[in-house]
């Protein structure tokens, strides 16, 4: 059977992907497609368009198209050109860069560009000047449109480059006036950073605007949310049952229970966690939004910290961005519980043996907090129906940590209680409330803000479809 884009490793579907987005922008933005797009099917029937679209699954993925899997690709683009037309109309942008690996033609059928791109150019220059290793912890921007670009590097050069070492003081003035300057150009239609979503099959595109006005930034200033709800279900599971379609009881998946034991995963019975994560429920009542922000293990199959992710409920399809860990620890910090957070899963039990009736005993008080502190805040902590969950919680973790390829789910959720238990130790009123702090950590994942991010700086500019 022929490979899809099924089959090319996420990372590998993400360049794809932003470099399809890439494409059909240029064709809608620059190129003028005739006749116009007015479905996707048209969008597919512009040889010009779709060839090109082709070409990168082609080169990129090493893969051919295969109408029944990408045609969904196709009405993404065109969501997304049909939402960024609405809101920019038609600049003169002369550049549509990604990054390394593939340059887009100039023209349909063209030659294509050579050298370094705009992406790979500004993630050099803020890692030389200021010690940003990760560009998108700063401007999570996955593509570029662009007009006098060799202009505007000039510019960005002079104004906020010495070539010095530089000292803390020097990098926060420089680094702020760099993000002046960005979203001056954004502002003109100079140079426009887009992040980009997957639209879900069916949805319509979003447009927004973030990081470029006084006026956005002052209305996120002046919004509070609130915590409503806490999600960290501490029951367990027997492995490998499935439902009989006949009876509707849960029975022993046979097959599945074969594979489990070739791959080590232990047999029948054992007990696992019922979930791998945790997770907040956020209400923005003033934009009628709802986010949840998922805590869960970075790595899917060994010992590892958390990440924190949130998703706007109703964009389920387009996650919002990790929160970068650095900068969660810069937020408890500041709101005085990072002392009740050990950051890393090395501070944590990993065996049955590490975890001791002392430290179980001192994990089902922090149960018990979160569960009183919930009350008090007027947040509803779901445990997942188990009865006494301050004792039965410690228990169900350490037979799960005893079981082969379980021990780092259960570890994992020992750091997710303790970053429960100190966000809810945060008092419900005042400056540094609780819903303050979910508040920032929303912006903080969004990469919205004129604060936060890098020594304090905020972040850049951009555009975010999604």
């Amino acid at each position: 059977m022929a490979r899809t884009s099924k089959d090319v490793s996420p990372s590998t579907m993400t360049q794809m992907q932003e470099l399809g987005s890439a494409w059909v922008f240029k064709r809608a933005i620059q190129d003028n497609p005739s006749p116009p797009w007015r479905t996707w099917e048209d969008l597919k029937r512009d040889s010009d368009t779709y060839n090109e679209l082709v070409r990168i699954w082609d080169k990129v993925g090493g893969v051919a198209w295969d109408d029944t899997v990408d045609n969904e690709w196709l009405q993404n683009f065109f969501e997304q050109q049909k939402a960024l037309l609405l809101k920019i109309q038609k600049p003169e942008f002369t550049e549509f860069v990604r990054s390394e690996g593939y340059q887009l033609p100039k023209s349909p059928g063209g030659s294509r560009p050579t050298g370094e791109t705009f992406m790979e150019w500004v993630s050099n220059w803020i890692g030389s000047e200021y010690s940003i290793g990760n560009k998108d912890n700063w401007n999570p921007a996955d593509i570029w449109l662009i007009r006098n670009e060799q202009r505007h590097k000039d510019e960005i050069k002079a104004s906020t480059g010495t070539g010095l070492v530089k000292k803390k003081g020097t990098i926060i003035a420089q680094l702020k006036q760099l993000n002046s300057i960005f979203r001056r150009l954004f502002r003109d239609r100079e140079i426009v950073g887009i992040s980009l979503k997957k639209i879900g099959k069916g949805d319509t595109a979003t447009f927004k605007e973030i990081n470029v006005t006084g006026a956005y930034f002052k209305t996120i200033e002046a919004s509070t949310m609130q915590l409503t709800g806490v999600k960290c279900y501490l029951g367990t599971k027997r492995i490998n049952m499935k439902k009989n379609k006949k009876t509707g009881k849960m029975e022993i998946d046979e097959r599945a229970e074969e594979r489990s034991i070739r791959k080590g995963l232990g047999t029948t019975g054992f007990p696992t966690i019922e979930t791998q994560d945790s997770v907040l429920t956020i209400k923005d009542t003033a934009n009628s939004l709802t986010y949840t922000v998922q805590i869960k293990n970075t790595s899917t199959d060994k010992m590892d910290n958390l990440k924190f992710e949130p998703t706007e409920k109703g964009k389920s399809s387009a996650r919002m961005g990790k929160a970068t860990r650095e900068f969660v620890f810069d937020l408890m910090r500041s709101y005085g519980i990072l002392s009740k957070f050990p950051k890393t899963h090395q501070q944590y039990p990993k065996t049955k043996a590490a975890f001791n009736n002392t430290k179980m005993n001192a994990v089902g008080r922090q149960i018990k907090s979160i569960q009183s502190k919930g009350s008090s805040l007027g947040v509803t902590v779901d445990w997942g129906g188990i009865p006494f969950p301050g004792v039965m919680g410690p228990i169900n973790i350490k037979e799960a940590m005893g079981r082969k390829n379980e021990a780092w789910t259960a570890n994992s959720k020992l750091q997710q209680i303790s970053f429960l238990n100190a966000i809810l130790s945060l008092p419900a009123t005042g400056e540094r409330s609780v819903d303050h702090f979910c508040t920032d950590l929303i912006y903080l994942a969004a990469k919205q803000g004129r604060k936060g991010g890098y020594y304090g700086t905020g972040y850049a500019p951009f555009g975010k479809i999604y």
